[in-house]
């Protein structure tokens, strides 16, 4: 959003209790670093909280029934450009028990804003590291290392599949998620598989979504028997290194030279 613009949008809130609730909404902070997304603590406030107010604040919600709410985000004139991140809650809090304790439940949705004068740096991802490992349990896993190149926070979700193991089997796609990744820092995609997977060797297409960022990196990999070991790139679809292929097309072209001479042997012969 350009500085000195004004956004609205639409929330709903769901009652699933068998009884009437009053249900509090309210803009609080929130950050993404090196843990993800980071909500703070209560109703602490950052410059983007302060900017955003819900109507109404506060409402009374039927038993099993829902309600809607508005969320106004005003950017003031001088608002610095960047991306900056908050909460919006749906608080409950219970009566007081005997012993002075207050029970308090809220749930929230996130909220990402870029402040700029145009649309801002786009989302963008790299793939920078795929690792083998095992992890407490003896289980293989295999961990992405996930850059983020763009101008936005990532959300990272996976799906990794192994192909031309022992035998020539191959596994069903595998799912993971990631922690919110801030605009030029790295996270990890972790995917666990089962203990009784062999330990290889691998072909692993592996590719990284958040958004409408999509990255697909194949790596060739053997499991360890403990510790962690770096997956090599696969240069081709087949997965034969580079250098293999360079040494055929060598033996290709010194065939080519040789057969070459003896024909221009032959002609002068």
């Amino acid at each position: 959003m350009p500085p000195g613009t004004t956004i609205t949008r639409k929330v709903e809130v769901r009652n699933g209790a068998d009884e009437e609730r009053t249900i509090s909404m309210y803009a609080a902070a929130a950050s993404v670093g090196q843990s993800g997304f980071t909500v703070a603590d209560d109703r602490a406030v950052n410059e983007l909280s302060t900017w955003m107010s819900v109507s109404p604040s506060e409402a009374t919600v039927p038993p099993n029934s829902t309600a809607q709410a508005v969320v106004t985000i005003d950017v003031p004139s001088d608002a610095p450009e960047g991306e900056q991140y908050a909460v919006i809650w749906a608080q409950v809090t219970d009566n007081e028990s005997g012993s002075g304790i207050q029970n308090v439940s809220r749930v929230g949705i996130r909220t990402y804003l870029s402040v700029g004068p145009g649309n801002g740096p786009p989302a963008d991802l790299e793939v920078d590291a795929v690792t083998a490992t095992r992890n407490a349990n003896g289980a293989p896993e295999l961990v992405a290392t996930v850059a983020n190149i763009g101008g936005r926070a990532l959300d990272p979700q996976g799906t990794v599949t192994l192909s031309g193991g022992p035998g020539g089997i191959s596994t069903s796609p595998v799912e993971a998620a990631g922690s919110s990744i801030a605009p030029g820092q790295s996270g990890t995609v972790a995917f666990a598989f089962d203990p009784a997977l062999p330990s290889g060797p691998w072909q692993a297409e592996v590719t990284v979504t958040s958004g409408l960022v999509n990255k697909t990196s194949n790596v060739e990999l053997t499991f360890p028997d403990q510790g962690s070991v770096a997956a090599q790139d696969s240069s081709s679809e087949s997965g034969v290194p580079v250098w293999i292929w360079a040494v055929v097309a060598l033996g290709i072209i010194a065939v080519a030279a040789a057969v070459l001479i003896v024909i221009r042997r032959r002609k002068t012969s």
